[in-house]
């Protein structure tokens, strides 16, 4: 197994939750029997962001030998958006590529295949920690991202980068009253001040 090292406590009385993007060879019924936390299960990324939008800190479960490209793209799509999960891949291959590839797109850690009970048990609870660390925790930004409309989503990518409201109204022919109003909901809905607090807690390293 590999580890990353987190610090800090998921909330208190807040009970974490594994889910599952559904795979071949990765579901409910291919996991140990008799896991100490809840398991859910997902049949794509729609299913993954919805379910770890829910202000409980948890953990994705993933099988890194499936279409590993696509998983790592999907994963970088959403952290390009500020998006994070804390992510426990299943792997075949201990190669040190595939660790290193692993590491580099931020999971927490790798299990191997055929699943022992023990070994994933410790790679969850770790992500759970990495999760649920602290006022700024992934848990956290995600819910506030699960409260978004579907348009104050799409500007958002735009006012973190610095677009003025008044160009991003004429890139998308509305009034720039309407962007300035998805900007202040954006900004209360995740709890900062402005734009730039939100940028240096989406993108900061972790």
């Amino acid at each position: 197994m590999i580890k990353a090292s987190h610090s800090g406590n998921p909330a208190l009385g807040i009970r974490p939750f594994m889910v599952v993007l559904q795979s071949d060879r990765l579901s409910i019924e291919t996991l140990p029997d008799a896991l100490p936390f809840q398991t859910l299960e997902v049949e794509d990324w729609e299913g993954v962001f919805k379910k770890l939008s829910s202000f409980r800190p948890g953990c994705l479960l993933v099988d890194f030998d499936a279409d590993r490209d696509q998983l790592l793209q999907q994963i970088r799509g959403f952290a390009d958006q500020g998006i994070r999960y804390s992510v426990v891949g299943v792997t075949a291959d201990r190669s040190r590529r595939t660790l290193h590839q692993a590491l580099r797109h931020g999971f927490i850690d790798l299990v191997p295949h055929p699943l022992e009970s023990r070994l994933l048990v410790e790679a969850v609870e770790d992500a759970f920690q990495a999760d649920g660390a602290g006022k700024d925790s992934l848990c956290n930004l995600r819910s506030g991202f699960g409260r978004l409309t579907p348009k104050e989503r799409e500007v958002l990518p735009q006012l973190l980068l610095g677009v003025t409201s008044r160009r991003l109204a004429g890139e998308l022919n509305v009034s720039y009253q309407t962007i300035d109003r998805h900007k202040k909901r954006v900004i209360e809905k995740m709890n900062v001040s402005n734009m730039t607090e939100l940028a240096m807690k989406l993108f900061r390293q972790y």
